[in-house]
């Protein structure tokens, strides 16, 4: 393909060669991308054109996006208008330099941080509406800017929440305290405890729920949640691993995670925005009484503390703890 472009030593516009197979490295990825090379047919000297040297750049960062993995300018630009954003908005958001964004879509590189956030943005919608709400609440965006997310986030709540109470609803028994599960009260309670419990994990939370609701159960004769627990080894668990999905709901809570050295710490937090008023007094007193006890222990102690009980000692491992055992329940008992 030949165009006209001025050689500054000829002193002329001349034609010149622009397509090559190169192979180049960049950040230790070997690329095979086709430049564009200025060559003056006159004197062949290689002519410096500063666009055709920004499209060579431009070539060569999509090619190692690919290869590395990193999410393209075309990914972003789709995201953006999928939620109707402008880069001025996405990028009030995420909290990034005025240009940043901009760049990106351009094709330059971005960091590895900037990545994982573009990535989980892109994949997880629930994140980008986090990131949005905590950027409204700061008063950084303005409303119209964050309902264009809180709409879809709303959305993705409802349905994660239909999908939780489809797979732990059951008829009342003994097995689940004789209540039927009741997400909007767990949802509240586990906010309400994250107020009140400086290291409430995604461990600790499984015992917190369980003694309570044995606790109400060998008080006032039904749970409070509606949830059934089986055995594990950290003690009792919300049956199927259902914490899991539960923890994600975002409305009165959210979680933090922190790297260790074997495991990843996820820690719960409350929103206070939980509403109790649901909430039978007697109920309130159970749960005052069981957060109280247990607030200052470290989720091991917690643990085991919860292996003491007659119900995790009487039950098959992965098999459903019967409410049966809260009779004797010795939290109770303790000082």
């Amino acid at each position: 393909m030949m165009k006209k472009i001025y050689c500054p030593k000829c002193g002329i516009d001349v034609e010149y060669h622009i397509e090559k197979n190169t192979i180049r490295e960049y950040k230790g990825v070997k690329l095979n991308v086709i430049e564009n090379i200025a060559v003056c047919d006159e004197c062949s000297e290689h002519i410096f054109e500063k666009d055709i040297e920004e499209d060579n750049l431009k070539r060569l960062y999509k090619e190692y996006k690919i290869k590395a993995g990193l999410i393209t300018p075309e990914e972003i630009v789709t995201m953006r208008e999928k939620h109707n954003l402008s880069q001025r908005e996405l990028t009030a958001i995420l909290g990034w330099g005025k240009m940043t964004l901009n760049r990106y879509e351009r094709g330059s590189v971005q960091n590895k941080a900037h990545n994982e956030t573009l990535k989980l943005i892109i994949e997880d919608e629930d994140y980008l509406a986090r990131l949005a709400e905590l950027t409204y609440d700061r008063g950084e965006i303005e409303e119209r800017t964050y309902s264009k997310v809180r709409k879809d986030y709303v959305s993705i709540e409802r349905e994660l929440k239909d999908i939780i109470v489809k797979e732990l609803l059951s008829k009342p028994s003994i097995n689940n305290g004789f209540k039927c599960f009741d997400i909007d009260k767990l949802e509240n309670v586990i906010s309400y405890i994250a107020s009140k419990v400086n290291n409430l994990t995604k461990t600790s939370v499984n015992k917190y729920l369980s003694f309570i609701d044995f606790a109400n159960f060998c008080e006032n004769q039904n749970s409070i949640t509606g949830l059934s627990y089986v055995k594990s080894t950290y003690g009792p668990t919300i049956i199927g691993k259902k914490y899991e999905l539960i923890i994600s709901l975002d409305e009165k809570y959210y979680t933090t995670e922190e790297e260790r050295d074997d495991y990843t710490k996820v820690t719960i937090h409350s929103k206070n925005n939980f509403d109790m008023s649901s909430f039978k007094p007697q109920e309130m007193e159970v749960i005052d009484t069981v957060i109280e006890k247990l607030k200052n222990l470290s989720v091991g102690k917690i643990s085991k503390m919860s292996h003491e009980e007659d119900g995790w000692k009487s039950t098959g491992m992965n098999k459903v703890i019967s409410y049966e055992y809260a009779e004797n329940l010795k939290l109770l008992n303790k000082n």
